[in-house]
């Protein structure tokens, strides 16, 4: 073998080499970026502002008219709505693929069917008095993904499921 073609070999290795540990490395750059921007946006609605909002919906009784949930919420409607906007925003993400069914089912699977249980009759009057059937879709959108799962794998509560879990 001449020197020429060694040469050639290991610049092709090289380049080859190069290619495979850069593409590696863009992956998990993209996948340290889609945890950390999880992260953050599911830290983004845990406030006090949305607490309370989300409080007053699960004080709400099932089947309540809009007019009725507008009165409980009197001078402080923004936090109903603030409730119902993260739940759309979060459904946007997911179907977006920003953030995980599986994030949404293990942090907020609960108050999120809750609310919506609270809330269906309200969004669909809602909708009807505006016209505008596309009022909060995703928030409905979130809430019918998460029954199919729960249809598929039951819902079993961690603190029973992953009862014998080790550090």
């Amino acid at each position: 073998m001449d020197l020429s073609l060694i040469v050639d070999i290991i610049s092709s290795s090289v380049v080859i080499l190069g290619v495979i540990v850069g593409l590696m490395t863009l992956k998990q750059y993209h996948l340290a970026r889609k945890r950390e921007a999880a992260t953050l946006i599911l830290n983004a609605y845990q406030n006090k502002e949305f607490f309370s909002g989300l409080t007053q919906v699960f004080n709400l009784e099932e089947g309540m008219s809009k007019a009725s949930i507008d009165l409980v919420f009197k001078d402080k409607l923004e936090l109903l709505y603030l409730v119902m906007s993260t739940w759309e925003s979060i459904g946007i993400l997911m179907y977006n693929r920003e953030i995980t069914i599986d994030m949404i089912d293990k942090s907020h699977s609960g108050p999120l069917l809750q609310s919506w249980l609270k809330l269906e009759g309200y969004i669909k009057e809602l909708r009807n008095e505006m016209d505008r059937h596309t009022m909060f879709e995703w928030f409905e959108w979130l809430v019918d993904r998460m029954k199919d799962r729960e249809a598929l794998q039951g819902r079993i509560p961690a603190y029973i499921a992953f009862k014998d879990w080790k550090q």
